[in-house]
């Protein structure tokens, strides 16, 4: 069995109109969110062994943030994945197939929408709204990460959308 956690990064800011969409940073909601959700998560013993992200200052902070706060004696190890910025569904996918994630069994992505949500859809046929900081939970009936596509049997374990679950 495989789990693969996909978290929208969190709320960011927009007051600097002059910042380029790439190194929007999070606004105070995000920060206070971010590292609220992976507790959660923690409480719910759904915690990645990997953690791999969109490069973009957003979501490298959210998945930090993350990283931090459901390690129990250590941050979760993380990565960036530099097509994850704005990526579309089949790019996550591509991931999967191409990345050495032989050892995991439970993987989280941090990145965008709408490509979160075209994921969501294309591997369970159900569509989804992925507010900011919220995440996904799935289970693969697979061995193997390269055996995951839109034809594999998806299972969604859950969906926890920060409101939804008491955190704002």
């Amino acid at each position: 069995m495989k789990q693969l956690f996909l978290m929208r990064h969190a709320k960011s800011s927009w007051a600097d109109g002059g910042m380029s969409d790439f190194e929007r940073p999070l606004n105070k909601r995000g920060k206070r969110v971010a590292p609220r959700m992976a507790k959660f998560l923690a409480s719910q013993q759904a915690v990645p062994e990997l953690i791999i992200s969109s490069p973009a200052a957003r979501a490298a902070a959210t998945a930090s943030m993350v990283s931090e706060a459901i390690g129990e004696s250590e941050p979760v190890p993380m990565r960036y994945e530099a097509n994850f910025y704005h990526a579309p569904a089949k790019e996550y996918v591509r991931v999967l197939a191409t990345a050495d994630l032989s050892e995991i069994s439970r993987l989280m992505f941090v990145g965008h929408n709408p490509g979160l949500e075209d994921l969501v859809e294309s591997l369970t046929g159900k569509w989804e709204i992925l507010p900011t900081a919220a995440i996904v939970q799935l289970e693969f009936d697979a061995a193997n990460w390269k055996e995951i596509s839109p034809n594999c049997e998806c299972k969604m374990l859950n969906i926890w959308r920060p409101k939804e679950v008491g955190i704002d």
